[in-house]
């Protein structure tokens, strides 16, 4: 790593620049205008070789390995997790300053923009973007807390396909295609039809509720009253949906409610969906008051997984780069 680079126009590396986030991320660092000197694509033997355009030039995507990280700066690990867990597993070493947005490397300091305290971040380190969903809630939920107190949560989150990557994109489109054409359906990535239906996948139901709540956890602190989660495969390619009940201390109207959430920076859209959101960096809600219950609410959250995901990494990179004094 250089030093004086890292806070001027540093080099950047993207793992898994095919991959949904990995795109998201690639795209978002090039019509931010993000200064930086030079950017190495990095793929797998498979996907390497392939030309990507970024700012007008075309970048052909390098075969990853420890050498790539001699001249970066900063390293956007976007790949799969089955990628990450094979790299960790050849027991190479990550470069001095890592934003994993995996959900699948190894252990690291977890930081949400905005919320977590910034004195977490240092000019060499291993940085852990949340999990989408876990961005979401805290900030929706600690918002109210901070408020209004918390006392209980029960969430139902429905995850998009491209939670699993370029493989779960892949599948449903082609479950959906087959089935319109009356044509068999194969399940490789998910656990059965999901193309008009919505799947209550056990296992990687499981795994994501975990992570969800480990990262709540690390962000708001486990003192913080744990929300109840659930987590279903929906047959959409983008975007979380989440249905939430809390149960407040105090009883706020609606419109004090709206006016929490609005200043936490949650743009109120009764009307959003999981198709009206994909591009936007915000998250969406609409609330609708309990009238037989005091203090409680339902909620109907959305927002861009793969977008929302990118903003937080980009904006940690951008926190380390404009903090000179930070240290190591």
């Amino acid at each position: 790593m250089h030093e004086q680079r890292l806070r001027k126009a540093p080099h950047i590396a993207i793992i898994g620049s095919t991959s949904p986030v990995g795109k998201e991320l690639r795209q978002m660092i090039e019509d931010a205008g993000f200064p930086m000197g030079r950017l190495a694509l990095l793929e797998t033997e498979e996907y390497a070789g392939l030309l990507q355009e970024f700012a007008g030039e075309i970048q052909i995507a390098q075969v990853i390995s420890p050498r790539s990280f001699e001249d970066v700066d900063i390293a956007f690990f976007a790949c799969s997790p089955e990628i990450m867990q094979s790299y960790i597993a050849s027991g190479a070493t990550f470069p001095e300053l890592t934003i994993d947005l995996t959900q699948a490397g190894a252990d690291g300091t977890v930081y949400l923009h905005g919320i977590s305290d910034s004195r977490l971040l240092k000019s060499k380190g291993y940085f852990v973007n949340p999990h989408p969903a876990a961005i979401v809630l805290a900030r929706v939920l600690s918002a109210l807390h901070n408020t209004f107190g918390l006392q209980t949560a029960a969430v139902t989150v429905l995850e998009p396909a491209s939670e699993r990557g370029n493989a779960g994109v892949d599948e449903l489109q082609e479950q959906t295609v087959n089935l319109l054409n009356f044509q068999q359906l194969e399940s490789k990535v998910f656990a059965g039809q999901l193309a008009f239906n919505v799947l209550p996948e056990r296992e990687a139901a499981e795994r994501a509720e975990k992570r969800i709540l480990e990262h709540l956890a690390a962000i708001l602190g486990k003192t913080f009253p744990k929300p109840m989660i659930t987590a279903v495969q929906a047959p959409v390619f983008h975007s979380h949906a989440f249905s939430v009940f809390v149960h407040l201390l105090a009883a706020p109207s609606a419109v004090d409610l709206a006016v929490e959430l609005e200043r936490a920076g949650v743009s109120l859209d009764a009307h959003a969906s999981q198709v009206s959101v994909v591009g936007k960096d915000t998250v969406h809600a609409g609330i609708r008051a309990d009238a037989n219950h005091q203090g409680a609410y339902s909620l109907w959250l959305v927002a861009d997984n793969m977008r929302i995901a990118a903003s937080n990494a980009i904006q940690t990179a951008e926190h380390i780069m404009l903090a000179p004094a930070l240290g190591t």
